[in-house]
This record gives structure tokens, C-alpha cells and sequence, in this order.
């Protein structure tokens, strides 16, 4: 790790608890610890320690005052993001359809300056049943609908962020059939408020669940950032005394995911000092370890969306299209394996660009009716998403494949793939 990535971490640890700063090497680079924190969106939350610092460790005037400036830009952003949430979500209940708010519209509450938990949509779950009612809410409102997904429909305004109606809170259609989380969340719902309005969150097991579905799914494909580490953190140092660890365990492990439980809760105790029982912190072998030193790094890397470097970019585009079961890419391979890994590869980028209907069905709905448009619908995606052009460089440069199979191995590991 980066002298000035561990300094952001020791700054994170003590802004999210609302704790006043330790010391800091007196050469930190404040420019690269700024633009890291910005990339994972929690430059905003690390602010306020800035005043707390001697001054011979602070940052020069100029830097701090253009700081400054962007730091209130975006708290007053946020404040009109929640007063416009309020209006929505007073529209739904005079409409009466039911929701659940979720992420950061509550775990946001949980910082010791909650506008300064940025967020760049809302989330809120529907039933099914709803979803025609929810959505003519929304465009009297002035929205218009906009990406579908197998887990969650969006909806874009020209001034306010987006809103995005969730009908799954598992990572998919098929995970979500193991056990109908998504239906039985609504029983164990409680009434708390988003600014004045009343509204349905889930509870404290069922949050920790949703948290731990929704970073499996940014991990799995994007990656994720610092910020999803610290909000996980937080609600679980909030609320020690309200869960089992063995519960929590017990349900990751019927979806097959306890080992990736296991290593997030690993890494908050290893980065923010979240308590942890000893009996998760018992993995201690060196292979536990170099997997764990490597999450960090993939965490670093990724940025706040997985999106921070060209190298992720084209490595999120690749893993969206792969199959889980596709075998790793080892950056040592055998003589006699290179040309399985030169077939690997070249499976891996036709998938991308020719994925299967099972993958298209949701954004072109025509290819659910009509499975033999589906070469139209390449065509189609192809036109309106310029952005698989990110993935060319994975051909023929050798950082993007090392940035790809090392995130295959991390993945396998975690036993996500």
C-alpha cells in the first residue's frame, strides 16, 4: 500500500468515527491522497479532520480553500438530493404503494456529517406489483425511465439524481430463488424517517445481508471502493449488539458466500478496527493473508464505481459477459498452456461482444420475445454502448490482462467465480 493511501485509510478510520486525527507523516503528498479519496468519493468525509491537524501538517492554504469550495459544493448537492427523495417518497404514499429506502439514503445517517456521505442515486425496493404505479409517480414528477436490469429499473431526471426501483436485493434472478430474501425482508421492515417522511427500512440482519448482496455484486464485476467498506463498517459497529456473527454466517453460506463474508469482515477490522469475534479472525494462513493483502489492492484500485483506471474499465466490461465457471488466467502459465490461454481469452472478449440472450433480455426486450433478433440486438448494443471499445486494449497490452487475470484469481479465491 501507498504511503498516502494508508494515510487516507488512517483519516477515513478517524472520520467516520468521529474521532479527532492522528498524527500524519509531515511529507504526506496531499495532491495524491486527494485524488484518491476523490475517486473513491470519500474526500468529502475526511475534510472536517483537515482544522484538527497542526498546522505544519496541514495542506497549503490554496489547496485547502479549493478543497473547501468543492466540499460544500457537494453537501449542498446532497441536501437537495434528500429534500427531493422527501418529495418522492411523499408522492408514493399518497399513492399509496409501499417501498423500502435502501443504502445510502439510510447508511448515510450513520456518518457524524451525513451530507458529506455523498450519493449518486437513490435506492428504493417495489414490489412487483407496484412497479406500474411507482413508475407513473415518477414521471409526474418529471422523470423518465431508463435502464433495465435484471435486479433494478432506473429513472433519470435532468436536474435531481437518478432513482432506482429495485425488485431483487440478491445479486440476481437466480440467487434470489434460493431462498426469496427480496419477499421476506418486507415481514421483518420497520417505519424510520428520511428527512420529515416516514418510510419502511429494512432490519438490522437484513441490512447487513443486503449490504454484504450488493458488494458481492459490484465485486463480482466492477469492483468496489473504500466508501462501501466504510458504510458496511459503520452500520455494523452501530448495531454490534443487535446481530449474530452466526447468523449472518449462516445465511451467507446458504447462497455460498460465507467465505467472502469472512474476508469483508476481515478487511473492516483490518482497515477501520470494526470488532471483530475471534473466531472469524482465526484465518490467519499465509494464503488467507496474501488473498486478503490482495483484496485491499483490488479496493484500492478500483475506485468508488470500478471504473478508476482504463486497465478496470476494460476488466469490469470483460467479467460482466464471462461465465462463472471460465477457469483463471494465471500470469505464469506453462509453455504448453499458452495457447489454452490465448483460446481463454479469445472466448472471454466474443462473449463481451456477442453476449447471449440471457444476457440482453432485460435492456432489449425483444430478444425475449423474438430470440432471433439477437443479432440485431448485438448490432443495437453495439451502436449505443461505444464504451466496449474500452476492452481493445485487453488484446494487446499486457497491463490490461494482468489487471484481468489478477481479478479472476482474487475472485476464484473469494469463491465468487
Amino acid at each position: 500500500m501507498l504511503e498516502h493511501s494508508a494515510v487516507l485509510i488512517q483519516l477515513l478510520s478517524s472520520a467516520i468515527y468521529g474521532k479527532h486525527p492522528d498524527a500524519v507523516p509531515e511529507q504526506t503528498d496531499w495532491h495524491a491522497l486527494y485524488e484518491e479519496a476523490k475517486a473513491h468519493q470519500v474526500h468529502t468525509l475526511i475534510y472536517p479532520l483537515f482544522e484538527e491537524l497542526p498546522k505544519e501538517f496541514r495542506p497549503d492554504a490554496a489547496f485547502l480553500e479549493a478543497y473547501k469550495c468543492e466540499v460544500l459544493r457537494e453537501a449542498a448537492l446532497q441536501i437537495l438530493h434528500m429534500a427531493q427523495m422527501e418529495k418522492v417518497f411523499t408522492a408514493f404514499m399518497e399513492a399509496g404503494i409501499p417501498i423500502i429506502a435502501l443504502k445510502g439514503l439510510i447508511i448515510r445517517e450513520y456518518y457524524p456529517y451525513p451530507e458529506l456521505r455523498t450519493m449518486g442515486d437513490a435506492d428504493v425496493l417495489v414490489h412487483t406489483s407496484d412497479l406500474q404505479k411507482a413508475h407513473k409517480v415518477l414521471i409526474s414528477l418529471g422523470y423518465r425511465k431508463g435502464k433495465v436490469s435484471e435486479r433494478h429499473i432506473t429513472y433519470l431526471h435532468t436536474v435531481h439524481p437518478e432513482v432506482e426501483l429495485h425488485e431483487i436485493l440478491t445479486i440476481n434472478e437466480a440467487s434470489e430463488s434460493k431462498k426469496h430474501f427480496s419477499d421476506t425482508v418486507w415481514n421483518n421492515a420497520h417505519y424510520d424517517y428520511v428527512g420529515e417522511v416516514p418510510v419502511l427500512v429494512l432490519s438490522v440482519e437484513d441490512q447487513i445481508l443486503h449490504l454484504l448482496f450488493h458488494t458481492i455484486q459490484h465485486v463480482m464485476i466492477s469492483g468496489i471502493g473504500i466508501r462501501q467498506i466504510c458504510d458496511l463498517t459503520l452500520f455494523l459497529n452501530a448495531h454490534l449488539n443487535d446481530f449474530a456473527w452466526e447468523d449472518i454466517l449462516a445465511e451467507m453460506r446458504d447462497y455460498g458466500w460465507e467465505k467472502f463474508a469472512i474476508t469483508i469482515f476481515i478487511l473492516c477490522h483490518q482497515l477501520f478496527k470494526l470488532p471483530v469475534p475471534a473466531f472469524i479472525l482465526k484465518e490467519r494462513s499465509t494464503d488467507s493473508l496474501l488473498y486478503q493483502q490482495l483484496f485491499i489492492e483490488d479496493i484500492l484500485r478500483s475506485g468508488v464505481y470500478g471504473k478508476r483506471t482504463k486497465e478496470r474499465e476494460a476488466s469490469r466490461h470483460i467479467l460482466m459477459y464471462m461465465k462463472n465457471n471460465s477457469s483463471a488466467l494465471s500470469s505464469d502459465i506453462p509453455q504448453n498452456k499458452a495457447v489454452r490461454h490465448q483460446t481463454d481469452r479469445l472466448v472471454h472478449l466474443l462473449r463481451f461482444f456477442f453476449p447471449g440472450p440471457d444476457k440482453l433480455h432485460y435492456q432489449y426486450r425483444y430478444v425475449r420475445k423474438y430470440p432471433l433478433l439477437l443479432p440485431f440486438a448485438w448490432l443495437h448494443r453495439a451502436f449505443y454502448n461505444l464504451r466496449q471499445l474500452s476492452v481493445l486494449p485487453f488484446v494487446y497490452k499486457k497491463k490490461f490482462t494482468v489487471s484481468y487475470e489478477r481479478r479472476i484469481k482474487l475472485l476464484q479465491w473469494l469463491q465468487l467465480r
